[in-house]
């Protein structure tokens, strides 16, 4: 068990990997499926090979939405406009941006005017495109092992250039907002990890791909090359999702096509799932539930909108099987899909032309198409310059979703009746990573007091900024041996700004050697090292997190107060001058570098970035208290 007291043991990261190497044991591979591809012995072989014997399927599958999902960018590969001189302009952060194509290659521009003249710009190289063009193209930048998304999204059905779906309204993280297994494992074909990480990537795979719905094939392969065929309907050794219930088949969907909270279950990562799994096993999804309408209609949330249908509804409760393949063949690009082919699924069931009350006017103007009236197209409540059918199977008066009234709650959208460790989960990251309602947290709480959850304790008391609360529970309470690294950051911060620097070194250091590939972590730890006069080992930490990562700006910020405190004031400057490139406002760059220049007696240095603080900020106190004293006021 991990206490405040243990941690006498950490007098370095290397005593501490020996004390954690004994319980840092990887998860185990569900096996009890009846389908052999779900043992983790088997593995993925690519569609290259499953074309091989299945090429009419690939050549159809490349040109659907999930075939094009993900590419390296190139002119092929994009769906963007880039010919006329666009420019996307932040007006709330001030940022201009503007990509383009320098021969097959892409950028971005960020810059900045003032009067007419650029006073700052930054250009990145862009890596990947990810999304099918169809509605939209994102753009991301590798970074060493990391990816980022870039600034600027690509509308198709509007032909416009925008900033990206969360960057709008003053929340434009710039090139901050590094991808995830979370993000990557749904837009793309799996993607592998560097080890503890959920954000370094060793290997991104160029678009979703067959074995994302049939499950891993090498197994179906090798039997296949060995004459070896199956007895029966089912080949067990592959997953043909036809074939699964119905339960298991819109798993293989939601697994992707449901934006929501996604939570892990323990033990669990995002490339777990293999189709014919039941999903809540590996996670659950997540939504937020209205008083009087209890859905969102978000641009990913088709299986959540077709679940709350009822001809979903009716079907199911006869006995029917009425599932996204009903109407959707995987195979074949939904553009690519004849009209007749969709009605055919409802004339199924509806084969009566009488069944149908509208007016035969309005019938003949829209060629007496279902998916009309009945799926109509709108806009999306998160995605801007996108219409997309709504999937709530229906009678539509004009609009596709109800005026909501306030939040009650969340809802599992693939489990009825969720656990409450994974609930109050689904509350506190509900919070972070969506809507910072009260209400999330007020749930947590309430279910706090009837579990006991130490980590999730900690995390609530981290996210309502109280450290007492935290420092306190420490304390009273012991943490299990595989705490998670980011409690023990929670734990570390607490320490920190509870001035308990030792404290707070200790389980920052843990929190490091449990998740080694959080640069983030790596930098908080350094500042803390700093005020204990630690420089040599802040350093040594400062330098290994930049070579994971070299755009985190903290981190430099960090470095090069460690040079400046050592009198490196060459690479003081060099490191703090780079991160103002990263990020023009940084402010605590600015601070550092005014300090540097009063080390150097470089008045004429020392004016210019008081300045530049006072712009950003004309009352920051200590700058402006310094300013007058150089003025002599």
């Amino acid at each position: 068990m991990i206490t405040r007291k243990s941690f006498w043991v950490f007098g370095s990261l290397a005593g501490a990997i020996v004390f954690l190497t004994q319980f840092c044991t990887p998860a185990k591979q569900n096996t009890t499926s009846e389908y052999l591809n779900h043992n983790d012995s088997v593995t993925y072989v690519g569609m290259q090979v499953c074309g091989s014997c299945h090429l009419d399927k690939v050549q159809t599958f490349v040109h659907t939405g999930m075939g094009l999902s993900f590419d390296t960018a190139s002119p092929q590969k994009s769906s963007a406009n880039l010919h006329t001189n666009h420019v996307i302009y932040d007006s709330i952060n001030d940022f201009h941006y503007y990509p383009y194509w320098a021969g097959d290659k892409l950028y971005v521009k960020e810059f900045r005017l003032r009067n007419l003249d650029t006073v700052y710009q930054r250009t990145e190289e862009i890596t990947y495109i990810i999304g099918s063009g169809q509605h939209t193209n994102s753009h991301l930048i590798k970074k060493g092992d990391y990816i980022v998304q870039a600034p600027f999204t690509w509308y198709a059905q509007d032909e416009k250039l925008d900033l990206p779906p969360g960057f709008e309204n003053g929340a434009n993280s710039r090139f901050s907002r590094v991808i995830d297994q979370e993000c990557m494992s749904c837009h793309n074909g799996l993607p592998v990890m560097m080890p503890d990480s959920k954000k370094a990537f060793s290997y991104v795979p160029n678009g979703i791909d067959c074995e994302r719905c049939h499950g891993p094939g090498s197994l179906h392969v090798s039997n296949r090359l060995a004459g070896l065929i199956p007895e029966g309907e089912k080949d067990l050794a592959i997953v043909n999702p036809s074939k699964l219930a119905w339960e298991r088949q819109i798993d293989v969907c939601q697994r992707c096509h449901l934006q929501g909270n996604n939570v892990l279950k323990q033990g669990k990562t995002f490339n777990d799932f293999r189709p014919g799994m039941v999903l809540s096993d590996v996670f659950e999804i997540f939504l937020p539930e209205y008083e009087g309408d209890d859905q969102l209609f978000n641009m990913a949330n088709h299986a959540d909108r077709f679940q709350h249908s009822q001809c979903f509804i009716q079907s199911s409760e006869a006995g029917k099987t009425f599932t996204c393949i009903t109407c959707h063949n995987p195979h074949v690009s939904v553009k690519e899909t004849a009209t007749a082919s969709f009605n055919k699924a409802c004339m199924s069931c509806h084969p009566d032309e009488k069944d149908c009350k509208e007016i035969l006017e309005v019938r003949i103007g829209v060629d007496d198409n279902c998916i009309t009236c009945h799926m109509p197209q709108s806009g999306t409540e998160d995605i801007p310059h996108v219409t997309v059918h709504d999937h709530k199977i229906g009678v539509h008066k004009g609009v596709t979703t109800n005026s909501k009234g306030p939040v009650v709650g969340l809802y599992s959208v693939n489990n009825k009746k969720p656990d409450p460790k994974t609930l109050i989960k689904a509350y506190l990251t509900y919070y972070e990573k969506f809507d910072n309602l009260p209400i999330y947290q007020q749930k947590a709480e309430e279910l706090l007091k009837h579990v006991q959850e130490p980590e999730l304790s900690i995390h609530l008391y981290y996210q309502k900024q109280q450290w007492d609360k935290i420092i306190s529970f420490i304390d009273w309470n012991e943490l299990s041996d595989n705490v998670t690294g980011h409690t023990c950051y929670r734990v570390g911060k607490a320490y920190a700004l509870s001035n308990s620097v030792q404290y707070a070194v200790n389980w920052l250091k843990l929190a490091v050697i449990k998740e080694p590939t959080e640069f983030a972590f790596k930098s908080e730890l350094a500042s803390q090292l700093i005020k204990l006069k630690e420089f040599e080992s802040a350093k040594e930490v400062l330098l290994e997190a930049m070579a994971q990562y070299d755009n985190y700006t903290p981190t430099h910020n960090n470095l090069g107060y460690v040079y400046l405190l050592t009198g490196q004031y060459s690479k003081a400057k060099s490191i703090l001058l780079k991160s103002l490139e990263l990020d023009p406002d940084n402010m605590k760059g600015k601070e550092n570098l005014v300090l540097l220049f009063n080390q150097l007696n470089d008045v004429a240095n020392e004016r210019i970035w008081l300045e530049a603080i006072l712009t950003q900020n004309p009352k920051h106190d200590a700058a402006v208290r310094r300013y007058s004293q150089l003025n002599g006021q």
